[in-house]
């Protein structure tokens, strides 16, 4: 490929009705053209995006806290000790708590 690539557009306003209204490119529902997230997405207030996002975010971070535990607990104890159920157990718990502490940190009161 020489660099070409898919191209986001920006929503365009709508030409029929309110001309304030734009599409949203996810949901393709009508919102205001100056608000900073879909009310039909995101919730009214934004929260459910937000707590959508954390919990992406922290599942990934926990998620590579996680393995990198798991790889360093197998490299004191030994390959020959390690077995599947705590690597993975390790693993997942963290990701797990990850997905936890990110939806916590992003719950707006």
């Amino acid at each position: 490929m020489s660099g070409e690539g898919r191209v986001l557009e920006t929503p365009k306003p709508v030409s029929d009705g309110d001309p304030e209204m734009i599409v949203c490119p996810s949901c393709e529902q009508l919102v205001p053209q100056g608000s900073s997230y879909c009310p039909h997405c995101c919730g009214e207030d934004g929260r459910r995006g937000a707590i959508g996002r954390g919990a992406m975010f922290g599942w990934l971070f926990g998620f590579l806290v996680g393995g990198l535990a798991s790889a360093a607990w197998s490299s004191v104890v030994g390959t020959e000790q390690t077995t599947w159920t705590p690597v993975l157990t390790m693993t997942f718990g963290c990701a797990l708590a990850g997905v936890v502490i990110g939806i916590l940190l992003n719950w707006r009161r």
